[in-house]
């Protein structure tokens, strides 16, 4: 669990990786700047964090490309649970941050991969300025693409 920091209320992030050296590395990294870490190997075991834990969860953390459940399911199916829920993506696929970036444009996407400090540096701009269009509950939205097009 994170300490205090004075004058900082604590912030939950839920950060979901299917990378055991990364998921550990960004824990450590975020627990030591004051956040407390739910951490989640795949995208099941991330929505039964968001349903059993009894706070609210600030921020959710998710790599694109999971074993089970990819990072924009995840995100659909934790909008009954959190649908305010701020969101940040990480992905070592270009393929994939080029496809996210067009169909959300104002959710940030980390390209792995990047130094502990980008997230950071992530986390605090998304918690200084939430925005409806990062939330879980735009991510459940149908997005267009600009032509017009739906993509579920």
């Amino acid at each position: 669990m994170a300490h205090e920091m004075p004058g900082k209320p604590i912030q939950t992030i839920l950060l979901v990786d299917d990378h055991e050296m990364v998921l550990r590395a960004l824990h450590n990294y975020l627990e030591k700047r004051g956040y407390n870490v739910l951490e989640a190997h795949d995208g099941e075991e991330a929505l039964l964090l968001a349903e059993c834990f009894p706070d609210m969860i600030n921020v959710l953390v998710t790599d694109l490309v999971l074993a089970k459940m990819n990072g924009r399911e995840l995100a659909r199916q934790l909008m009954p649970l959190r649908p305010e829920m701020q969101v940040i993506m990480m992905s070592g696929f270009p393929d994939e941050i080029m496809v996210q970036q067009e169909l959300t444009p104002q959710i940030p996407i980390l390209p792995k991969p990047f130094p502990p400090k980008r997230l950071w540096e992530a986390i605090e701009d998304v918690l200084a300025n939430p925005q409806s269009g990062r939330t879980v509950a735009n991510l459940a939205e149908p997005a267009r693409l600009h032509n017009g097009t739906v993509v579920a």
